[in-house]
């Protein structure tokens, strides 16, 4: 390898380095069951830890819970004892403000066919479901918010075909106590039959009132506006109203002008002063591809971050991906993002994502449902961004392969006498890598990738463990007080696109 990378030195430089980048460690395995589609995070049981409530396709059995045992850690899997087959759970909220998390639900056929609510005790348990659908059946998603303005959350359910109901949108005014009224239609007009779709509650026009946008199968994604007394109306389209053809979005505010702009999995549409959004939006993917989205600032720098999760091969981001991985998008704040998007790691076939500080260190991480034929389970990214006074600053330029995208964990504080270490994860398994070491940035292109460093220092060829871990540390010699390196691992044999892996680069600043 070493006569292939010399040849890089002669490449031209490119433009300025890459800007920070979120990091995350290679995915946890958490058994959380066969066949996961959905994910709850919360703590249930109130000691503390992140719980996960699992809902799983057909063949994985009824719904699942794993609590957490500690900062990090989870114990085994256990049936959910008031849900069975077919019952689908979808969300976790306090209904009646005692404190305590109560969880959201469809019942299945064999039961009470509505979306039901079971009232949780805060000890990991719950009552038996009730419903407050009515006499609707087939509801597919539900959103919360205080629709009448009495501080008691409301629900509103989007009901699909069942049967011979041809589908609705309702809103169920709760009193408090975690019981409901009867169901209002808000169905907005030229509602298909058997229509589904996604449905999300937010202030989409900045009157400080709940609003609920959905998508509807086969085009359209109305904003039915909330009065704040009880009563809606259909946004009107004078300002434009656009579609998604995403299967997941979320509503949360981009640009900080107080309206909740919509989040899908390739694109960020700001909400007008209607409410509605607009059909050009800020394109950050394909929509043929992702699966699932959230939103959270990932890197504590005061904006919103997007992760998209996707389970197809290749796309215009990265045509070597390999069937499912998970992508960041830096929010700047603006309702943009940086491009492009960083690919952070190899989960496959995700189908749900979800957002939670699961190690107690600060820094959101994320968990996702991987539906696969085996092993099929959740997987738990770690965040680990490095934060304001860290030495280090990763600058991305990572070149996946067939064990996913290799990743580069820095740590230590680089003072003399001290101890650091460059971890690698996700190499070529039992392969081995160079780690390359450089006084400035080359960031040129190289065996399909982005070679980070210059090349003043090659280290290697060191031997990966049959995972492809390698941790290089030790204490930091003395000199060097001032000086930035940029530190990348290179691999051979990897299942990239030319032959190679690496790692992602990163700015190491001695002080």
């Amino acid at each position: 390898m070493r006569p292939g990378l010399a040849l890089a030195s002669s490449l031209a430089l490119l433009a300025a380095p890459l800007s920070s980048q979120i990091v995350f460690e290679t995915p946890a395995v958490v058994d959380a069951g066969q066949f996961p589609v959905k994910l709850l995070v919360g703590d249930i049981n109130e000691d503390g830890f992140t719980d996960l409530i699992t809902e799983h396709f057909v063949f994985g059995g009824p719904p699942t819970v794993t609590f957490g045992t500690g900062p990090g850690q989870f114990g085994s899997t256990q049936t959910f004892t008031t849900l069975t087959v077919n019952d689908r759970p979808s969300r976790l909220v306090d209904l009646n403000a005692d404190g305590h998390l109560d969880l959201l639900a469809f019942m299945g056929q064999s039961r009470i066919s509505s979306c039901s609510v079971l009232l949780g005790h805060g000890d990991g348990s719950f009552d038996a479901p009730v419903g407050i659908n009515g006499a609707f059946e087939g509801p597919v998603d539900t959103g919360v918010g205080d629709f009448d303005g009495d501080g008691a959350l409301d629900v509103a359910i989007y009901n699909g075909a069942f049967g011979f109901w041809p589908g609705s949108v309702l809103a169920v005014f709760g009193n408090g106590d975690g019981s409901f009224g009867e169901p209002v239609s808000i169905t907005p007009s030229g509602f298909p039959f058997g229509a589904t779709g996604v449905l999300r509650v937010g202030d989409t026009n900045g009157d400080g009132f709940d609003d609920v946008v959905l998508t509807i199968s086969g085009g359209g994604m109305p904003t039915i506006l909330s009065h704040g007394d009880g009563t809606f109306a259909e946004a009107p389209c004078t300002l434009g109203c656009g579609t998604t053809l995403d299967k997941d979005f979320e509503l949360v505010d981009m640009n900080g002008d107080g309206r909740d702009d919509l989040v899908s999995c390739s694109r960020i549409q700001l909400a007008n002063t209607a409410g509605t959004f607009a059909i050009v939006g800020f394109v950050m993917g394909t929509a043929s591809a992702p699966r699932t989205v959230d939103v959270a600032d990932l890197d504590g720098d005061g904006e919103l971050d997007v992760i998209v999760g996707r389970n197809v091969t290749g796309s215009e981001l990265d045509p070597g991906a390999t069937v499912g991985d998970v992508i960041v998008y830096r929010g700047r704040g603006d309702g943009t993002t940086d491009l492009p998007g960083l690919v952070v790691s190899h989960v496959p076939q995700p189908r749900d994502v979800a957002i939670a500080d699961i190690d107690l260190d600060g820094r959101p991480d994320a968990v996702l449902a991987e539906l696969q034929t085996a092993p099929s389970t959740a997987r738990v990214l770690y965040n680990r961004t490095y934060g304001p006074g860290s030495p280090f600053l990763d600058v991305g330029g990572a070149l996946g392969g067939s064990n996913g995208f290799p990743i580069q964990l820095a740590s230590g504080t680089l003072v003399t006498g001290q101890p650091f270490a460059f971890k690698l994860q996700s190499g070529p398994p039992s392969g081995a890598a160079w780690h390359i070491v450089g006084l400035s940035a080359l960031n040129a292109p190289f065996k399909g990738g982005t070679l980070v460093p210059a090349i003043n220092l090659m280290n290697g060829p060191f031997p990966l463990s049959a995972s492809g871990s390698l941790t290089l540390g030790g204490n930091w010699p003395s000199g060097g007080s001032g000086l930035t390196l940029w530190v990348q691992y290179w691999m051979p044999n990897g299942g990239g696109p030319a032959g190679f892996v690496a790692s992602s680069g990163v700015r190491a600043q001695i002080p």
